[in-house]
């Protein structure tokens, strides 16, 4: 059985969307969990509606403590199934998702099921459709964020376990936090070559200043989980030259596609922290960040998480 389970926070425009990719699944072995919260907006009163419609197949929690993590460990505690599929609320999944990623999950020995995604970047009446592909390798797709996304992987519910779930701690970089735990703790991988979960993201506009201090606590906890990361390796003995240089070329890029907002704490933390990055990378990252954004300002989509494949400033 597979424990599907959707943390919910005032998602009444898009969460008709995300359940109903569910319920059109090929494989229908599955049990949904749909976790409130603490909406405001109604939200409660929908999900009392599906549960009423589809009592056999879905069930309806409640987590007081704010933030994603903690929902989608409150289902995690409940979850009966072997494995888990966390779906964000305004995702979709295409009908044959589970079936494809279960049957490639019990054909080998894998804990986590890697997916590929498709990215819908809304402003506005703006779109932007994005392919983003998952890294074969996967300690070089999680230092380069390319090791899939919160609902398009599939998660072995006793692996989960073992690393204690989410940490609800953090405000960012949550998934590559757990993805870190699990590989650590030697969970196989397997890759999915489809492309068969939709991820939409819309730009919520919000003061200025209070835009920067996330910006900074959420290029904080990027950088701090590289650093983390090549600190195991180094630890283990695994850290190679070539991982090395990749670890920091993504902090450099991370730093440099964020300068503008957070010009002072990038240049503090560059003025400290000395990174092994070729000068025809640094030379070539900053030209296409810069042709990246006028791109953007054209478009009128500026600074999208997904700007580009970071591997392209790798070769």
């Amino acid at each position: 059985m597979i424990s599907i389970i959707i943390p919910c926070y005032n998602c009444v425009s898009t969460i008709k969307r995300a359940v109903d990719s569910v319920l059109n699944q090929k494989y229908q072995h599955y049990e949904l969990l749909l976790v409130d919260n603490r909406s405001s907006d109604g939200t409660i009163h929908l999900l009392n509606h599906y549960k009423e419609r589809f009592p056999e197949k879905i069930r309806v929690f409640h987590e007081y403590k704010r933030g994603a993590p903690a929902a989608r460990n409150k289902g995690l505690s409940a979850a009966r199934g072997e494995w888990i599929q966390f779906l964000d609320a305004d995702d979709e999944l295409h009908p044959e998702k589970l079936s494809r990623q279960l049957d490639l999950a019990t054909n080998s020995m894998a804990g986590i099921v890697i997916g590929n995604y498709i990215l819908e970047w809304i402003k506005g009446k703006k779109r932007l459709h994005l392919k983003r592909p998952a890294m074969s390798d996967p300690w070089e797709g999680l230092v380069t964020s390319n090791l899939g996304i919160t609902s398009s992987n599939l998660w072995k519910k006793k692996d989960l376990l073992e690393v204690n779930g989410w940490n609800e701690r953090l405000t960012s970089s949550q998934e590559y936090d757990l993805l870190f735990r699990l590989l650590k703790n030697r969970s196989e991988v397997v890759f999915d070559e489809a492309f068969y979960t939709m991820v939409y993201h819309n730009r919520n506009s919000t003061s200025k200043s209070t835009d920067k201090k996330k910006l900074i606590q959420i290029v904080r906890n990027r950088i701090n989980l590289r650093r983390e990361i090549k600190e195991y390796l180094i630890l283990t003995k695994q850290l190679t030259a070539n991982m090395n240089r990749t670890i920091d070329t993504y902090i450099y890029f991370e730093l440099k596609r964020n300068s503008p907002e957070i010009f002072d704490y990038v240049k503090e933390y560059l003025k400290q922290n000395q990174l092994e990055v070729p000068w025809n990378t640094m030379i070539k990252i900053n030209s296409r960040i810069a042709l990246r954004k006028l791109l953007y300002y054209i478009q009128g989509i500026y600074n999208s998480p997904s700007e580009w494949d970071l591997r392209r400033n790798l070769s």
